[in-house]
């Protein structure tokens, strides 16, 4: 089955699941619970939450990846009833009649880069809005396919900023986004980190998030299986920041065991560049070569772990 990150699969249309890896496992998408839809609608579950009532309710879907060494949602392929698709969710927005602030919002900022030349095809909706589960507090969750053309978003989003088009994150956005993050950062640090990235925004009255999938040509060969070997924390120089965005976000360092620092966790996407020293803490894992990596972000809220710029 053809799935990728931030794709959302569902389940009996109860059940919404955002997809973590294109990789499959045991006839399994490898996943996390996200919402529930009951009586009263659709429901947003913190990581904690979804955790609970998969082991509680539905422990057929407790899965514990051998590739990645760690426990997830593991959906069997034959129980997807839908795959929530970002691209479509796109051409949704463009068709909708009476779309409401937020949708307008989202419609604007789409409008924009496609005016600019991007490509219909190249860019994804997720998250809440593509549910159709979204509020007036909700952000827009924008993807960019591939990795060339998520670095001319990031560049026209910098010129939408300057003309206008777009705005700049005020501090009640900044503060909201800090809090909705809950990360081992300070707020200083983390604020300091982002507006280096040029990936949130702000349409209309709306705050934009944009992240990168790469293409399947572009996505660098793994080496797992991995095998977690502990927690460490380490500071090296960044050699290379190329992967930077990537998902698993990657940067090759200078250091005598670890080669990689990697992380699936949206606050350290972006965080240091090219001859950055870094601080980072997580856990150690060896892939199927013997060399070792260190996964930022073992869970979505990151608790004790971190990639931050020391220097």
């Amino acid at each position: 089955m053809f799935i990728r990150p931030k794709d959302y699969i569902s389940v009996n249309n109860k059940l919404f699941f955002a997809v973590v890896s294109e990789y499959q496992e045991d006839d399994r998408a490898l996943c996390w619970l996200r919402y529930v839809k009951d009586k009263n609608g659709m429901q947003k579950l913190e990581s904690k939450q979804a955790g609970q009532l998969i082991r509680e309710s539905y422990p057929e879907f407790l899965f514990h990846s051998q590739y990645a060494d760690i426990d997830l949602h593991g959906i069997s392929l034959e129980s997807i009833d839908r795959v929530h698709r970002p691209d479509q969710a796109v051409v949704r927005l463009l068709e909708s009649v009476s779309p409401d602030s937020t949708q307008q919002d989202a419609i604007k900022l789409i409008k924009l880069l496609l005016d600019a030349g991007i490509k219909i095809e190249t860019i994804g909706i997720t998250g809440s809005l593509m549910l159709d589960t979204h509020n007036e507090h909700s952000d827009i969750d924008m993807i960019v396919y591939g990795r060339k053309r998520f670095f001319e978003v990031r560049k026209l989003v910098q010129q939408f900023l300057k003309t206008g088009e777009l705005k700049s994150l005020d501090e009640s956005f900044w503060q909201s986004a800090y809090q909705r993050r809950d990360c081992a950062l300070s707020y200083g640090e983390y604020q300091s980190h982002e507006l280096r990235k040029f990936n949130k925004c702000i349409s209309g009255e709306t705050k934009v998030d944009i992240s990168m999938i790469p293409e399947i040509y572009e996505r660098v060969q793994e080496n797992g299986p991995y095998k977690k070997m502990g927690q460490d924390k380490i500071s090296s120089v960044v050699t290379d920041d190329a992967y930077a965005y990537d998902f698993p976000a990657r940067y090759l360092i200078e250091h005598d065991t670890i080669n990689e620092v990697v992380s699936y966790t949206a606050t350290y996407t972006g965080q240091a560049l090219k001859g950055d020293k870094i601080e980072a803490a997580g856990y150690i894992e060896q892939g199927s070569d013997g060399n070792n990596r260190l996964l930022v972000g073992t869970s979505r809220e990151a608790a004790g772990e971190y990639i931050r710029v020391i220097e």
